[in-house]
C-alpha cells in the first residue's frame, strides 16, 4: 500500500510540473509572437532577441520557438494577439496591474472580470492604479557561462555565480537597482540604458535567464498577514489563466 501511495505522489508531482512547464511554454510562445509582430530578425528587435534568450533558458523546444516567429511572417495561419492590462485594488487597498496577452478580448475581460468579482472587488477605469507603477527593464543572471574547447568543440558550462565579483561588474554599468541572492541576481535598469547594459553582461560571460519590462512600484504597503494571504490566493488564480501574462502589485 505505501509503494502504491509513493508511486501516486510522483506521478501527481509529474503531472504538476509538467502542467506548471506547459504554462510556461505557452507564456513564452505569446510573448514572441507578439513581439515578433514588431519585427522578426532579433538582431533588430531587441525585444524579441530578449524573449529569444528567456525562451532558450527555459529550454523551450525549437520547433516551438520557430513556429511562433513564423505566425507573424506570414508562413503560418495566426490570430492577432493584443496587450491588455487591467487594474484593480485588492485585499486592504493594494493596487494590481495585471498584463494579459490574449486573441480574445472579451474573453479576456470576462474571465478577470470574474476573478477579481470573486474576491470582492471591481476593476476600476484605465489610469487610476497605473499611475502608482513606473515601467522598467530587469535582468535576471543566474550562472556565469564558461566556454572551453574539448576535441576541438566549444563546450558551455555554468558556474555558480561569485556575488561579491558580481557586485562589482554591477558597479561599472548604468543599473538604477539590484538585488542578490542565492539564487543570482535581479537588476532593475532604464529603458534607454537596457541595451548598454544587457550587453555588458553578455560580453563578461554571465547568462540572461530572462529579461523583461517590468511595472515596478512607486511606493509599497505592508498588508496584513489576512491581507497577504488573499493576495496569494488572488495571484494563484490569475496565474492559472490562460491569458495572463504577468502581474505587479505594490505590496511588500
Amino acid at each position: 500500500m505505501a509503494g502504491h501511495s509513493k508511486r501516486h505522489n510522483i506521478k501527481h508531482r509529474k503531472a504538476a510540473q509538467d502542467s506548471k512547464k506547459s504554462k510556461i511554454y505557452a507564456r513564452i510562445a505569446k510573448q514572441l509572437e507578439i513581439n515578433a509582430k514588431w519585427w522578426a530578425d532579433p538582431s533588430m528587435n531587441p525585444s524579441l532577441a530578449t524573449v529569444l534568450n528567456t525562451a532558450k533558458s527555459a529550454w523551450l523546444p525549437k520547433d516551438v520557438i520557430e513556429k511562433a516567429i513564423r505566425k507573424w511572417s506570414g508562413q503560418l495561419g495566426w490570430e492577432e494577439l493584443q496587450e491588455l492590462y487591467y487594474e484593480w485594488y485588492g485585499p486592504e487597498g493594494i493596487a494590481i496591474y495585471i498584463k494579459c496577452i490574449t486573441s480574445n478580448t472579451n474573453r479576456s475581460a470576462a474571465s478577470i472580470r470574474s476573478i477579481l468579482t470573486k474576491y470582492a472587488g471591481n476593476m476600476w477605469e484605465v489610469g487610476s492604479v497605473a499611475w502608482q507603477f513606473e515601467q522598467k527593464w530587469v535582468i535576471y543572471i543566474t550562472w556565469k557561462v564558461k566556454i572551453e574547447k574539448i576535441k576541438g568543440n566549444d563546450v558551455e558550462t555554468l558556474e555558480e555565480l561569485d556575488n561579491d565579483l558580481l557586485e562589482e561588474d554591477i558597479m561599472e554599468t548604468e543599473v538604477e537597482d539590484y538585488d542578490l541572492s542565492e539564487d543570482g541576481a535581479r537588476i532593475v535598469t532604464e529603458f534607454e540604458d537596457f541595451i548598454n547594459v544587457s550587453k555588458f553582461f553578455q560580453e563578461n560571460s554571465y547568462k540572461i535567464e530572462s529579461a523583461e519590462i517590468e511595472f515596478i512600484a512607486k511606493n509599497t504597503l505592508k498588508p496584513s498577514q489576512e491581507g497577504e494571504e488573499k493576495l496569494d490566493r488572488l495571484i494563484d488564480t490569475l496565474e492559472d489563466n490562460e491569458d495572463v501574462d504577468s502581474i505587479f502589485h505594490n505590496a511588500e
